[in-house]
């Protein structure tokens, strides 16, 4: 195993080592050393690479969010109601996952994950933004705003829509503002 895939490999068990324990107890409730004892990883290891529990769920979500980007086919640039699309069709794959961070509290952590990997694809130019919007400060709060809230709603519902039409909501949404 090279030493790239070893650390994914240690950040997705710590990963999924703290949603097993928030599962059962509030995050304020769970040890630095039980986490690492329920993932399989020191505490060095811990304390390289986290500063805290939060630190753990930004870095195992934008991992999932770029993994399943690049699972897709012909994944060079995407529209919105595209890109809308794979965001809503992940938080139905992770769907009970999320539902957990947020009854956790941790909708800003969800947040931040979401803008740090709408940043990247705008930077990459992997997004076709055509709103002159984009530019303007606050627009990525904004916009990160309402699909997390969106999403979770929908998620909160038990997902009665489909992913490409929830992308499309978004879309419509947007473009009516």
């Amino acid at each position: 195993m090279s030493p790239q895939e070893l650390k994914d490999q240690k950040l997705r068990e710590s990963y999924r080592a703290l949603l097993l324990l928030l599962a059962r107890k509030p995050m304020p409730d769970i040890s630095v050393t039980e986490l690492c004892q329920q993932a399989g990883v020191s505490r060095t290891y811990f304390y390289n690479h986290f500063g805290n529990f939060d630190e753990i769920i930004l870095a195992a979500q934008e991992q999932e969010i770029s993994r399943y980007l690049r699972e897709l086919p012909n994944f060079q640039q995407v529209d919105l109601i595209g890109l809308m699309t794979r965001y809503f069709e992940l938080a139905q794959r992770e769907a009970d996952n999320q539902l957990l961070l947020v009854k956790n509290g941790k909708i800003r952590v969800l947040m931040a994950t979401f803008q740090q990997v709408y940043r990247r694809l705008l930077a990459e130019s992997r997004i076709l933004a055509n709103s002159p919007l984009a530019a303007e400060a606050y627009y990525i709060e904004f916009f990160t705003g309402a699909v997390i809230n969106l999403s979770v709603t929908w998620l909160e519902r038990g997902m009665p829509e489909s992913p490409r039409l929830m992308g499309q909501k978004v879309g419509r949404f947007l473009l009516r503002t």
